[in-house]
């Protein structure tokens, strides 16, 4: 991994906008997410989530404004520099036909790797670890089309710890998989920012996996940064009520009292009323 100025953030957006056809995706935008933590984007349909994280990742060049990568700005880094220290997940990757889950893993090492240069053993060993790591040992010669939803979920996080990353970003990484494969994602990507210092950038569409899964939040609303800090902060009856155009109630869990994870009750008009209770 790449030498980090842990004094800076490990990713910040300074004044940013993206424009799609005069309408602004994104307008001044100041955001931060630090090293070592998980900071889950988050807000309506249509708020600028995506656009967000794309632009973060150098994915998507913003209008105006500055992205830095732990305080080096991203225009002045050539792409293979930023493929060797950010990893990306988008919120539906093809799969490649044909592809195996060790040969989808291999791909994260090509940033690293000379023009048409073989894999080494350290290679390889990397590649097995992270295999390994997200306990697809018994498949890794199977093909990526013959696997479940959470199994590709779990192969495609792979690739991206092959790559070595200081930052990965997902994007709606549990949209189309059922509660036990959502469950058993967020748990991963809890072991890998807490027991290997792994720093996460999520947009997650769920605010009970919100709860259960960041430490610090970036509210969107229109474009814009509604609110930001940790989940006690943003996670507030009103803020909440302005992002999403609902009344909502918030109590405290009843079991899990040390992160201060909630019920989240929403009225969506006078004659429902719908609970969402956080995983345990």
């Amino acid at each position: 991994m790449s030498d980090q100025n842990t004094n800076a953030p490990a990713v910040e957006a300074r004044g940013l906008a993206v424009v799609y056809d005069q309408a602004f995706a994104l307008r001044d935008v100041d955001v931060q997410a630090h090293h070592g933590s998980i900071t889950v984007i988050c807000g309506a349909n249509g708020s600028g989530k995506s656009t967000l994280l794309k632009t973060l990742a150098g994915l998507e060049p913003p209008t105006s404004g500055d992205v830095l990568l732990s305080g080096q700005p991203l225009s002045q880094l050539s792409r293979r520099d930023i493929a060797r220290r950010v990893a990306v997940m988008s919120q539906s990757p093809e799969v490649p036909l044909g592809l195996t889950v060790e040969e989808l893993v291999e791909q994260g090492r090509h940033p690293h790797r000379p023009w048409l240069g073989r894999l080494s053993v350290e290679d390889r060993d990397l590649i097995d670890r992270a295999i390994r790591r997200v306990d697809l040992h018994a498949l890794r010669d199977r093909e990526l089309s013959t696997l479940s939803g959470g199994e590709r979920q779990r192969a495609w996080v792979a690739m991206a710890l092959a790559q070595e990353p200081e930052l990965l970003f997902l994007d709606e990484p549990t949209s189309f998989l059922d509660i036990r494969h959502q469950a058993e994602l967020l748990t991963l990507l809890r072991q890998l920012n807490k027991e290997e210092g792994l720093t996460i950038v999520a947009v997650l569409h769920d605010l009970n996996q919100v709860m259960d899964i960041a430490d610090d939040i970036v509210l969107m609303c229109k474009g814009k940064v509604l609110a930001a800090g940790s989940t006690g902060h943003v996670l507030q009856e009103d803020v909440l009520e302005q992002a999403f155009g609902c009344k909502v109630d918030i109590v405290p869990h009843p079991r899990n009292h040390d992160r201060g994870y909630c019920l989240i009750d929403w009225v969506g008009n006078a004659d429902s009323t719908n609970t969402l209770r956080l995983a345990e």
